[in-house]
């Protein structure tokens, strides 16, 4: 009888779900006592529900993760933990991995030919980078863009002629993210394009 009555119960909460168990749960609606403990009990069996599916969702998207940067070590002869290495003037964790997770995303969109979304990608991803590298020179930045970026780096030798010019093309494809900018098929962002962008983001890497 008791396993029933807890089994209706059980039936009644799943109905009304959780937001509303807990809202009815505050104003006092479950008694007596023995009631509220199984409600209390449901409560916590949902959490745990919660918990092991983003446990299972964490697993994946690691997997994921490490599937992706195997294949940017293919094409790129880097790991993320080489990568993780060159930048370590970036000690926020929580940037280190918004980072990460926008260069997998972008090396994602170019490797299947999403080539403007992922320059826009690469380059919000090296824009990033030089002003936090600047950042941690204690270079002051009077405009915050990606050209003014470049310009400090270049006028503090901050980085070499090669790497400068390579910034530069990037910046100029990045831009492109408005379409009254996009005005013939040779302003088009071509695969290649979008690779070398994603490419970029190492080269300028093994410079700091």
């Amino acid at each position: 009888m008791v396993i029933d009555d807890t089994n209706k119960l059980f039936a009644k909460l799943e109905k009304l779900g959780e937001e509303k168990v807990r809202l009815k749960l505050a104003q006092g609606v479950f008694a007596p006592q023995k009631k509220i403990k199984i409600v209390n009990y449901w409560l916590d069996l949902k959490e745990k529900e919660k918990t092991k599916k983003l446990d299972t969702k964490e697993r994946v998207m690691n997997l994921q993760s490490a599937h992706i940067w195997s294949e940017i070590e293919k094409d790129y002869d880097i790991t993320k933990r080489m990568f993780g290495k060159k930048i370590n003037f970036v000690s926020d964790q929580f940037k280190r991995q918004i980072i990460f997770r926008d260069i997998e995303h972008a090396y994602v969109l170019a490797t299947n030919g999403l080539s403007k979304p992922a320059v826009i990608l690469a380059g919000a991803v090296i824009e990033e980078i030089l002003r936090l590298y600047l950042e941690h020179k204690k270079i002051e930045t009077k405009q915050n863009t990606f050209n003014s970026y470049i310009r400090l780096c270049e006028a503090n030798g901050l980085l070499k002629d090669a790497i400068q010019r390579l910034t530069d093309s990037v910046r100029y494809f990045r831009n492109l993210v408005h379409l009254s900018k996009e005005k013939s098929k040779r302003e088009t962002i071509s695969k290649a394009t979008a690779i070398g962008a994603v490419s970029s983001i190492f080269t300028i890497a093994n410079d700091f």
